[in-house]
């Protein structure tokens, strides 16, 4: 697809048609951010598919939940739109078995993004007894703290003087919007840090700041990412944001000082 579908009216496809995936270069944000000279960062994104259907080889219809795994070194993300019309665009199509399925689905997310991606499919049967995830960590959204900025600024980001061992903090306060639509985008978020103490209320007002900030998932969690890395100095962190379902796709971003793996994601928040 050449053009950006999201915001425009889109026909849906009626047969499998792998050009409908969008694009976007991860150099363009980045840039803007400066992190590649600044930091070292490793990750993934983590996309669930809640809507996937195709049909076996009689014609009848089979559905499950997909899991794709990105590289945040690949070169492109691809668009959240595009990739429910692509898996719409399997359907109405026979494969023989799901393996036959799953590796279409990860050669062409593969050949889109320009980097190796994982996709596990999973059948109903496999999910239907899985609880909700329970939380690690302290959630600081109990702290009481005034709105004071409409945009992120590092600046409200502090330590305080006492030394932090594989802390983890939390919140379910965060949101920003959609670049395209402006619409609201909805995550949990997890800090997990060594290093200097990171002042609690500090980080709340900090993540509060993105509330009328636009800008793709992606995006937010590679600045939070660089910002506390900055003006914090852990020697270790890992941000994980967990955004909530739309359109049958829920993303879960992970940056991190160290690598990151399929095995290591959070599990399912309550409100996804």
């Amino acid at each position: 697809m050449t053009d950006n579908p999201l915001g425009s009216h889109t026909e849906h496809p009626k047969k499998y048609q792998p050009d409908v995936l969008y694009p976007i270069p991860r150099w363009a944000s980045r840039s803007l951010l400066d992190i590649d000279k600044k930091i070292r960062m490793f990750g993934l994104d983590h996309w669930q598919a809640y809507e996937l259907s195709w049909l076996n080889s009689s014609g009848k219809p089979q559905v499950a939940i997909g899991e794709f795994y990105f590289n945040c070194e690949s070169e492109n993300i691809v668009e959240s739109k595009s990739l429910k019309l692509y898996l719409n665009s399997l359907n109405q199509e026979r494969y023989k078995n799901t393996e036959t399925m799953r590796s279409v689905i990860e050669q062409d997310l593969s050949s889109v993004s320009h980097s190796e991606v994982k996709v596990t499919i999973h059948s109903l049967d496999e999910t239907h007894n899985e609880s909700i995830g329970a939380r690690a960590g302290r959630c600081i959204d109990h702290i009481d703290v005034e709105l004071i900025a409409q945009q992120p600024d590092s600046e409200l980001l502090n330590v305080v003087d006492a030394d932090a061992d594989d802390e983890v903090l939390y919140s379910d306060l965060f949101r920003s919007n959609c670049p395209v639509t402006g619409q609201p985008d909805w995550a949990s978020i997890e800090i997990r840090y060594t290093g200097m103490k990171i002042s609690e209320s500090s980080l709340l007002k900090y993540l509060i700041s993105f509330r009328e900030h636009h800008s793709y998932h992606e995006d937010c969690a590679e600045r939070i990412f660089r910002d506390i890395m900055l003006k914090c100095r852990p020697s270790e962190l890992r941000v994980g944001m967990n955004f909530l379902r739309r359109g049958g796709l829920d993303i879960n971003v992970y940056r991190s000082t160290a690598p990151v793996t399929s095995d290591s994601v959070n599990s399912r928040l309550i409100r996804q």
